[in-house]
């Protein structure tokens, strides 16, 4: 799965239903029919995880993230020598990679003499960096290391990735629940007039505004159940960061990421929970996600998607 734009958040998609049984069909067709959608379902699913995989430990996943760096204002050394402020992981690249120098929202950067720093595939020298904001930050790589210029509010990072990372190596797939039908969740859209915007905040600190699109009416159990969707204007779908009973137990704690499509004309739409998804900082120290708001922890127990990594009881 791709990041989601400044944010580093990820995404998922919903799968689709095929047609149903017509009732005139003799049983032993309708009951040969009546496979087809779950098996396409399930077949569906298993796609759907195996690229979740490998949007975590693959060699550009998030488990192969290996530090996340704040930018003091002024200048800042880079490299893999104790000495140097932002320390890369010891044999990926030079002692000393070159300077990196804050000056209010701009950062640039200056490679050390004799270090062929590169910007796909072009040695640089010098560069004034292009942050995530606008969707595709300016990577640098040198040695087996790349890095790139984080932007989340005033503040500046430097997020670095090497193939080599503890958690890359320690990645053993993603568990979760089996997939199950009964999950996929019949709902309400009830769009938000006007749209609001609202603070999210982050395990870093930070916070960020997000539009919220509506609110999605449900039940489960019985029980009435509202959550807020926000607008994913890259995705063209909605976007849930929600908590359940289960978190902090079974999945994990700070709550789990949901995709669903934009509703039809009618305001129905169907909630996939097979598809939730934890967020990267279940995998990486590295990431800076946003927590589910208060309003969106519901007190029912949703044992469905993906269950907390082994080292999150």
């Amino acid at each position: 799965m791709a990041p989601k734009h400044s944010s580093g958040w990820t995404r998922g998609t919903t799968p689709r239903g095929i047609a149903a049984v017509l009732a005139v069909l003799v049983s032993v067709f309708a009951g040969t029919a009546c496979r087809v959608r779950p098996d396409r379902e399930v077949a569906s699913h298993a796609a759907w995880r195996a690229a979740r995989a490998k949007s975590i430990g693959g060699p550009d996943g998030w488990a192969a993230l290996a530090g996340l760096h704040w930018l003091a204002e002024g200048p800042q050394t880079i490299g893999t020598n104790p000495t140097c402020n932002l320390r890369l992981p010891a044999g990926s690249a030079p002692g000393l990679v070159g300077t990196l120098t804050r000056t209010g929202p701009r950062v640039g950067f200056e490679a050390a003499q004799g270090v062929e720093v590169q910007l796909r595939g072009v040695r640089i020298g010098r560069i004034d960096l292009k942050s995530d904001a606008g969707g595709t930050p300016d990577e640098l790589s040198v040695g087996r290391i790349r890095f790139w210029l984080l932007e989340r509010g005033d503040r500046r990072a430097v997020r670095v990735r090497d193939p080599e990372s503890p958690e890359r190596q320690a990645f053993r797939g993603i568990r979760t629940h089996p997939f199950d039908p009964h999950w996929v969740i019949p709902a309400r859209f009830q769009p938000a007039v006007p749209p609001r915007r609202v603070r999210i905040d982050d395990v870093t600190g930070g916070a960020a505004w997000e539009t919220v699109a509506g609110t999605l009416v449900f039940e489960i159990r019985g029980q009435p159940c509202r959550l807020d969707a926000l607008e994913d204007r890259e995705e063209k779908d909605l976007w849930i960061l929600f908590g359940d009973a289960t978190s902090g137990r079974t999945t994990y704690g700070a709550g789990r990421f949901l995709h669903v499509p934009m509703p039809g004309s009618d305001g129905r739409i169907s909630i996939d929970f097979n598809r939730a998804y934890n967020p990267p900082c279940a995998f990486t120290p590295f990431a800076t996600c946003p927590i589910p708001p208060r309003e969106s922890w519901l007190r029912v127990a949703i044992p469905a998607g993906e269950m907390a990594p082994a080292r999150h009881p």
